[in-house]
C-alpha cells in the first residue's frame, strides 16, 4: 500500500469521524447514518485494497518474483 492510499484512508477517517461526531451533537441522526454507511464503504474499500496486496505476494512468490 503506497504512501498515498494510507494518507487517503487515513484523511477519509478522521473527516467521517469528525462528521458523524457533529451530527451527533445536532441530532441530526438521519445524517449520521448516511456518514456512518461512507464510513462502513471505506472500510470495505481498504480491506479489499489489504486483501489484493496479500494475494499479488502469494502470486509472485509462486512465480518465483520476488
Amino acid at each position: 500500500m503506497t504512501k498515498l492510499s494510507k494518507f487517503i484512508y487515513a484523511t477519509m477517517l478522521v473527516v467521517l469521524l469528525t462528521e458523524i461526531t457533529t451530527n451527533l451533537i445536532n441530532a441530526n441522526y438521519d445524517k449520521v447514518m448516511l456518514v456512518a454507511g461512507t464510513l462502513c464503504w471505506v472500510g470495505v474499500a481498504f480491506m479489499a485494497e489489504l486483501r489484493c496486496i496479500k494475494l499479488q505476494k502469494q502470486i509472485d512468490e509462486l512465480n518465483g518474483n520476488n
